[in-house]
């Protein structure tokens, strides 16, 4: 009895568990969250604006860039216009539950129930920073697919052509479909390494993501596609999420402990072969990379760790109907509950009424030098505004973005900066840099305020 219940039913309450923890944490975004930026873009796009030559949110915001994840932006936008703020928590709740079991399942395919709950546990703690109400949670489902599917082919060396579709359906969702080329080619090059098949057969599987690279250029943005891939690497300096990882934060140290785990069991049993090695290099650069793709390393790691902790307990055999069906009916039963959780909370604003009723009030064209938080609600909230700061780096040019950090942190000339934009209002954090600045140091007259925000006019001369 005590072996079933650990081997059985402690893996399906731990994924229950676990699928718990994420419907409690499911809310309306802060006001600094991405997802009112994606929320006015895909407004936009739904109102007319051209994928090729789409327009500017302010006058403060001059680059010529391109849409990376539009699909997903007027996919949320028409959500919010149907069911409001409500249905884009339950969306983007979805999207999330669907990880957690998306990875039990597959490394059900090759483990047993325990291994498999510890390894999908584990994973997404790690890949938990990038839950949000941002397009990127498709990616990573994606990627979950791409590494499984290539998983099986390692084994069978049957080349999957549809993968090619996915490539080709992925680019208008998110901009992270290099990763799944870069999959299929760590796989192509492990099978090559290890001299399984024949050379016409590698020329087919080496095709896949040769073609997944291409297909992008038959999406409605043509060869831009490359260009909106290329255009928020080129801000990346500019932006924390795309910096080093840090190895103090508990999730980045669980991405760590998995790599770990599977190092540790290739030394002390069979010895990894070539694609499981390529896999697991893939997944360490990728972990290396930045804060953001660190999420994409735990994503690649998952099977990996199964397979590991596989070494250290009895198989029990395939998932079989009945497990499969229980799974399906936590899911179901947690995105109902996802539905409760969506309607009691999406009433909520991220900020105080007084705000939303001062920027109301607010003529359009007003010019507004907000905090960068601030900035993602207002967008969306508020867009007959002119705001200067917001998180949607893809329209700024890097001297604009510069020039938005400088006045943040109170660089050297920053005073100049904010002469220059001749703005009407303000609209920051008291406690924050620039609102000490504009208020202690520049002697801007308060209007109305409270601990998180306050609403300055600039001094008549």
């Amino acid at each position: 009895m005590i072996t079933f219940v650990i081997r059985r039913a402690f893996p399906l309450l731990a994924l229950a568990a676990t699928l718990v923890l994420l419907v409690r944490q499911q809310a309306v975004p802060e006001a600094g969250s991405d997802a009112w930026l994606h929320l006015r873009l895909g407004d936009e796009f739904r109102g007319g604006w051209s994928l090729v030559h789409p327009g500017h949110l302010s006058g403060f915001d001059s680059a010529a860039w391109y849409p990376s994840q539009w699909l997903s932006q007027i996919g949320m936008s028409a959500m919010a216009d149907a069911f409001g703020l409500a249905g884009v928590i339950w969306l983007a709740g979805v999207l999330v539950l669907c990880l957690p079991v998306g990875m039990y399942v597959v490394c059900r395919r090759w483990v047993a129930p325990l291994p498999a709950a510890i390894a999908a546990v584990t994973g997404t703690f790690a890949a938990a920073p990038g839950f949000s109400a941002r397009p990127q949670v498709v990616s990573y489902l994606l990627i979950l697919l791409v590494t499984y599917v290539w998983l099986l082919t390692v084994r069978d060396q049957r080349p999957r052509w549809w993968l090619v579709l996915v490539a080709w359906a992925w680019v208008p969702f998110h901009g992270m479909w290099v990763v799944g080329v870069s999959v299929g080619a760590a796989a192509v090059v492990g099978i090559a390494l290890a001299r399984t098949c024949d050379r016409r057969r590698l020329l087919q599987l080496a095709a896949i993501p040769l073609l997944s690279a291409i297909v992008p250029v038959l999406t409605p943005l043509g060869v831009h596609a490359y260009g909106a891939v290329v255009g928020v690497s080129a801000r990346n300096a500019q932006l924390t999420e795309w910096g080093p990882p840090d190895f103090t934060s508990p999730n980045t140290i669980a991405m760590a402990v998995m790599v770990a785990v599977v190092l540790v069991s290739a030394l002390r049993g069979e010895a990894l072969d070539w694609p499981t090695v390529m896999l697991l290099g893939l997944g360490m650069a990728w972990g290396l990379y930045s804060v953001r793709t660190t999420i994409v390393a735990a994503i690649i790691l998952t099977p990996l760790l199964a397979m590991a902790l596989q070494r250290l307990v009895p198989h029990v055999g395939r998932m079989g109907r009945r497990e499969l069906a229980v799974v399906g009916a936590i899911g179901l039963v947690a995105t109902v509950a996802l539905g409760f959780v969506a309607a009691q909370r999406g009433d909520r604003s991220p900020v105080a009424p007084w705000v939303d009723e001062r920027l109301d009030a607010m003529p359009a064209g007003t010019k507004v030098l907000n905090d960068w938080e601030l900035g993602h609600w207002a967008l969306w909230r508020h867009p007959q505004l002119a705001l200067v700061m917001h998180g949607y780096v893809d329209v700024f040019t890097v001297d604009e973005l510069e020039r938005n950090i400088g006045i943040a942190t109170l660089a050297p000339t920053w005073d100049r900066e904010v002469a220059d934009l001749d703005v009407d209002y303000a609209m920051v954090d008291p406690d924050s840099r620039l609102g000490y600045g504009l208020t202690e140091l520049l002697g801007w007259t308060e209007v109305e305020g409270d601990d998180d925000f306050v609403l300055l006019t600039p001094p008549a001369s």
